[in-house]
């Protein structure tokens, strides 16, 4: 259950049950990047029809999974006020994350040029510093995108040498921290805006936790989840569902399913139609072999969402398991003609061939599931990209190739995904597999025990 911390911020994705939470954790990294952006713009008074409504109507709908809505509303905060970075880049994200690479670029590219008016009239902006970074990595230009991070430090510094009880520069100094890999003092410089008592406190604490558990110290995750949830208001309800979806993942990867049951329905009493929490929720329903009721809150999905094919491919898993496979295979094909749909309106759409692989795949129309797959690697954007789907698909094809026999062949697949993730689970699963097909005993348990380490669960 690891997530691609990509963070100049970005990545988001929902999951049927039958991928590893590396899929399942990449919404919350989606939900705190958008947590990240409302602190650069904070007004206290965001009426509908304003640009501080929108932006937050625009997080509320990203929150919960609806991306195409919310690049709708950013896109009207942008025409309220056309010259906020923030509003760019919050909409680039939201429309690569529908699949459409081709209109996000152009979204990331208006926030870069309005950073280099910022820089223009002041160099040592801090946030325009870090929104400038968070663009270029958007882009692909990854060098450029640490240089500027690096000089958003020096900014920060500046000014925490000038006020060094400034809570917000310090929790801005944490997250850049991290986007350059430096945890041990990201966690410092959460620490001291926490101990400034800033207003995003419970987001420093659940980051900590999210740390923790990356490192594997569960313990000292869960404690720090629980102070997220005791340092954040019970008003800040985006902020608690928030802490609240951490600590049930965070229960999962410690294999408390119950205790990650208990988590989301604190979700759902906050927010009952709160797509991402039924999601989870129909997922450790599963796991707990509860299949009627997991289909239940796939159900309750695809009532707020009928577009969600995921939600779809879950509900057909959970079919399956309780012996309908009629009904499971009707799913699937549910599933399916949203993602022929999806790929009609944009066939550069890897996100979408991708998910048709998986369809079919369930389907056990293998060859056609090989020749998606496929597709998916052939026009997926490269690894930095939110729309990317290359590591997936490859780990899709894995797994079809395998289910063929062909365990040569998926060894390749499998050695592609850990190429551009080592941290996933799910190829190092497959590869240990494979290896063990192939006779490779010590090497497929070396494999496999580096899966578990990972955070794989079936």
């Amino acid at each position: 259950m690891k997530m691609k911390r990509k963070r100049a911020l970005w990545n988001g994705e929902e999951t049927d049950n039958n991928q590893s939470e590396f899929l399942h954790r990449t919404a919350i990294t989606l939900t705190i990047a958008l947590t990240i952006f409302s602190v650069f713009f904070f007004s206290a008074a965001a009426q509908q029809d304003t640009a501080a409504g929108w932006f937050q109507k625009g997080l509320d709908l990203g929150s919960n999974g609806s991306f195409e809505e919310s690049a709708q509303a950013f896109d009207q905060a942008i025409k309220h006020d056309p010259r906020n970075t923030s509003f760019w880049l919050s909409m680039a994200l939201m429309l690569e994350l529908t699949g459409d690479r081709a209109k996000a670029e152009p979204a990331y590219q208006e926030a870069l040029n309005l950073t280099e008016n910022e820089l223009q009239k002041n160099p040592q902006d801090g946030d325009a510093w870090w929104n400038r970074g968070v663009a270029l990595d958007s882009l692909g230009r990854q060098a450029e995108a640490t240089e500027a991070r690096e000089k958003a430090v020096s900014a920060y510094n500046r000014t925490l040498a000038g006020n060094p009880q400034d809570a917000e520069t310090w929790f801005h100094m944490a997250e850049l921290l991290i986007s350059l890999n430096q945890k041990d003092e990201a966690i410092i410089a959460y620490e001291k805006s926490i101990e400034l008592n800033y207003s995003k406190s419970g987001i420093a604490a659940i980051t900590i936790s999210n740390m923790l558990q990356d490192m594997g110290r569960y313990d000292e995750a869960l404690s720090a989840s629980d102070r997220a949830l005791n340092l954040t208001p019970a008003a800040s309800v985006q902020d608690r569902l928030l802490i609240l979806e951490c600590r049930g993942i965070l229960f999962e990867e410690a294999s408390k399913p119950k205790e990650a049951l208990q988590a989301y329905d604190q979700c759902l009493q906050l927010d009952p139609d709160g797509k991402p929490c039924w999601m989870y929720k129909a997922r450790v329903l599963h796991h707990l072999q509860r299949y009627n009721e997991s289909i239940a809150a796939y159900e309750k999905a695809i009532e707020l969402d009928p577009d969600m094919s995921n939600a779809w491919l879950g509900k057909g898993d959970s079919l399956n398991a309780s012996g309908r496979m009629g009904d499971a295979v009707l799913a699937y094909q549910s599933a399916l003609k949203i993602v022929d749909q999806q790929i009609q309106d944009n066939p550069e759409n890897a996100m979408a061939w991708e998910g048709k692989g998986r369809a079919l795949e369930k389907l056990g129309r293998l060859e056609e599931a090989i020749e998606a797959f496929n597709r998916s690697i052939e026009v997926s954007e490269p690894a930095f990209a939110a729309s990317s789907a290359s590591e997936a698909a490859w780990v899709g094809k894995g797994d079809v190739l395998r289910a063929q026999g062909k365990n040569e062949e998926a060894l390749d697949a499998y050695r592609q995904a850990i190429e551009l993730y080592p941290l996933d689970p799910d190829p190092w699963q497959g590869k240990g597999k494979a290896l063990h097909a192939l006779g490779k005993r010590i090497e497929g348990d070396f494999a496999l025990q580096l899966a578990e380490k990972l955070g794989y669960r079936e």
